[in-house]
């Protein structure tokens, strides 16, 4: 398996490309085209597909430029589809460069498998940030979008945000995980589950 985090993004947003074979899953979709497309280029990989942690504008933005490039499936969890198509669900149009979406995805759920080659993307649903926020697992490795960041969380004050559902979705369904499990995160640095469960703010935040 493959990794390789593409920096520079919308608001400092990481996008991974995740490869096998040749093939690529592009996770999220927050920087440049060009870039994607120079790093798929290099590491000889063609991007098929498009997951999406969740609908944000940071993480959206190059979607229409993407699929245009590559004529990836997209594919987003159920409860954030709205952020495809409206700008005030993915913030863009606070921003002043609304942004939408307007062609053909697939719906995620949680437990969602999404084939890539010989790898199992697992989709974990970790409601908080937005609804319809995911992290996906392969490998011993795990995609947290704007879940759990190194040392920190997603932001919980947009609309739609949570803290005691960002608080379940990390205590419940990622600190179960296994300790050795490398966390890239949608911002910032790489980190363990291990490390967040001993140093996460998150843990004087609530009950755990």
């Amino acid at each position: 398996m493959i990794v390789k985090p593409i920096y520079g993004g919308m608001y400092d947003s990481i996008s991974y490309l995740v490869g096998d074979n040749k093939k690529a899953v592009l996770i999220d979709a927050g920087v440049k085209c060009e870039k994607v497309l120079a790093a798929a280029k290099e590491l000889d990989l063609t991007i098929e597909k498009v997951i999406l942690t969740h609908g944000h504008v940071d993480h959206i933005v190059e979607i229409n430029e993407i699929v245009k490039s590559t004529n990836a499936t997209v594919y987003i969890h159920v409860d954030d589809i709205i952020a495809l198509t409206d700008a005030r669900h993915n913030l863009s149009a606070f921003t002043g460069m609304a942004t939408s979406y307007d062609g053909s995805y697939e719906v995620l759920r949680d437990g969602s498998i999404i084939q890539l080659e010989s790898l199992e993307l697992k989709v974990i649903h970790t409601p908080g940030h937005t609804l319809g926020s995911i992290c996906v697992e392969v490998n011993n490795t795990l995609f947290s979008g704007d879940t759990l960041f190194k040392q920190g969380y997603g932001r919980v004050d947009f609309p739609n945000g949570s803290f005691e559902e960002i608080y379940n979705s990390i205590v419940n369904k990622l600190f179960v995980l296994p300790d050795d499990m490398v966390v890239y995160p949608g911002h910032g640095n790489s980190t363990t589950i291990e490390m967040e469960k001993r140093a996460n703010p998150i843990r004087s935040s609530g009950q755990w």
